[in-house]
């Protein structure tokens, strides 16, 4: 792919034209920087915008082709793909929309549209990135039912961005990022693909990383978090599942068990006044038994005295009896043993009744006995229909206990073994990484050498690595130059990794053809490394259908010490650049 032309429909925006090789777009500085005004208010970096604006940057309220004073102005991109020319158009209050000028009318393979003011046609930039993807890289040009058909996999915009980096965007702080926030997934993936490793597996890393960060999330959760104790260790919990099982099993028996008796109050109140008759009859029995032993002690001591008795206790006393006293007597004893004879039998009498209301007493206390037992065998095999909704409300909490620690179970299962499984997967996928460097060392010894070879180029007195590494978080890429501790040799490192990309892909017939350099690359870096990059840059292009195309201020392109065999002039293009006055910027005015 060779660019032609950048140019817009703003009036005073100033045409650029390109050729194939080195292309320096230079800026004259006429005013010093100060905090108010920068060295870049010429427009250097805004070629840079506008490149990524026409290859399908996105275009939010925030970017500058939706300001005022270029929202309904087109800027266009004229370019060379193969034989054919193919020239589109873009503008910030349609960013949606690619117009076609030329080039793809005829394309069946694009779902090319024809809108209905203009009549002008057009593709979705959607399309136009699939369109470009394909031609410059090689992915699916229809990607659904494909495997880039899906989050975190390379995309033409992660991927075109290695070859014009944007300032404004972090992309020159380390080598293998286009972008500061570019997430290792995304660079690991786009990277790999670039240099022909597998990056699928990168692809499965970030799939790691994502249960990873979920399981850690729930973990910070589960100690105290969104979910406070819900979640506890497997160890803890096992033994609680098993004992509220046990007792939801239990509760569910006696409910099963349990059949409901309607008449269950008045057989309580029965059994109920059963007892407290029979405990009646024990207090009356007791006293019953008292009075009988009572009543037969007295029938036993009761009878009249001996007549002889009586004598003998007269005589003792020296008194004889007359024969009347002696009659009289008789009839006294006669008497008093008709008293004792009445009340013998009245004390007969009396025990007999006495033993009559025992032996009632008895008999009525078994009856009420075996009435009362009969009456609590029913109860003990039936029960109140309160008592069963009772039973329910039981078994209900207790099973919603049960289930509830089951579920935290199978959480602490689930946290403790995916933690197992990741430790797992992202060892396998740790050997695999180190399966695709050791198979594809023949490549990769390749895109090692090219950038030995290009720092050999930048310096005489310094040495410099590009390591490929497997670690258990992914493929890494580092290049590291001797006494890189930031500025200078820094960007060195990403001159030399996006020109070994850019070598490596033009000679495979892969990649954009060009490859694009913001002034802000070279800040910091000696003069010499820099004549030394753009001599490099022109190596690489020349008299091949690439570009190298480099922005740099004019003061710092004239000091460069530069090969008298460099003609300056042949790679310098015809647009300059100036910060003297507000039209002397690319846009030719300010806003």
């Amino acid at each position: 792919m060779i660019i032609n032309s950048i140019s817009s429909s703003l009036v005073t925006f100033k045409r650029v034209q390109f050729h194939a090789g080195l292309n320096v777009l230079l800026s004259d500085k006429h005013v010093e920087a100060t905090e108010g005004q920068t060295r870049n208010s010429a427009g250097k970096t805004s070629l840079v915008e506008i490149l990524h604006f026409l290859m399908g940057a996105d275009c939010d309220k925030g970017s500058i082709f939706r300001s005022d004073a270029l929202n309904e102005h087109f800027f266009q991109i004229s370019f060379n793909l193969g034989d054919s020319e193919i020239c589109v158009e873009r503008t910030g209050s349609q960013p949606s929309r690619i117009y076609i000028v030329r080039g793809l009318e005829g394309r069946q393979d694009l779902p090319i549209k024809i809108e209905k003011e203009s009549e002008r046609l057009f593709i979705s930039n959607e399309n136009w990135k699939a369109f470009l993807g394909h031609e410059l890289f090689g992915l699916p040009l229809n990607l659904v039912g494909t495997e880039f058909d899906q989050s975190y996999t390379p995309s033409f915009r992660s991927l075109i961005s290695y070859f014009m980096r944007r300032h404004n965007s972090g992309g020159f702080i380390s080598p293998e990022r286009q972008a500061e926030k570019q997430q290792r997934w995304d660079w690991q993936e786009n990277v790999s693909y670039l240099l022909g490793l597998d990056w699928r597996i990168s692809f499965e890393f970030q799939k790691v990383r994502m249960r990873e960060n979920a399981l850690e999330e729930l973990k910070k959760a589960a100690k105290g978090g969104a979910l406070g104790a819900v979640i506890g260790t497997v160890a803890e919990l096992r033994p609680k599942v098993t004992v509220a099982e046990r007792n939801a099993k239990q509760r569910r028996e006696q409910l099963d068990n349990f059949r409901v008796l309607e008449s269950y109050g008045e057989l309580s109140r029965r059994a109920a006044r059963a007892k407290t008759e029979l405990q009646s009859i024990s207090r009356e029995n007791v006293s019953l038994n008292e009075t009988l032993n009572h009543l037969q002690s007295v029938l036993s001591s009761e009878a009249p005295p001996e007549a002889s008795l009586l004598e003998q206790m007269y005589a003792s006393a020296g008194i004889e009896l007359p024969g009347v006293a002696m009659k009289r007597l008789e009839d006294v004893q006669a008497f008093y043993k008709s008293v004792v004879e009445n009340r013998a039998m009245h004390l007969r009498r009396e025990i007999d009744e006495t033993t009559d209301r025992l032996q009632q007493n008895e008999a009525r206390a078994a009856t009420l006995d075996a009435e009362r037992q009969d009456v609590l065998k029913t109860l003990e095999s039936h029960g109140a229909l309160e008592d069963f909704l009772r039973l329910q409300r039981e078994l209900a909490t207790l099973e919603a206990e049960a289930a509830t620690l089951r579920e935290r179970y199978k959480a602490a299962l689930v946290l403790e073994g995916e933690a197992t499984q990741l430790d797992i997967d992202r060892g396998n996928l740790h050997r695999r990484v180190q399966q695709d460097l050791q198979e594809r060392k023949e490549r990769l010894d390749k895109v090692i050498l090219l950038v030995n070879d290009i720092i050999s180029s930048l310096y005489d007195d310094r040495t410099g690595n590009f390591e490929i590494s497997a670690t258990d978080r992914g493929p890494n890429f580092k290049i590291s130059i001797e006494g890189d501790q930031g500025g200078g040799i820094a960007s060195m490192e990403i001159f030399c990794f996006d020109l070994a990309l850019f070598t490596l892909l033009s000679s495979e017939s892969r990649g954009p053809g060009f490859l694009v350099h913001d002034s802000h690359l070279f800040d910091g870096v000696d003069e010499r490394q820099i004549a030394k990059a753009l001599a490099l840059g022109h190596q690489s292009t020349s008299g091949k259908p690439l570009q190298y195309i480099v922005t740099m201020n004019s003061d710092i392109f004239d000091r460069l010490p530069l090969d008298d065999k460099f003609k300056r002039e042949e790679v310098v293009l015809g647009t300059r650049l100036s910060d003297r006055t507000a039209s002397g910027g690319l846009f030719g005015t300010r806003f």
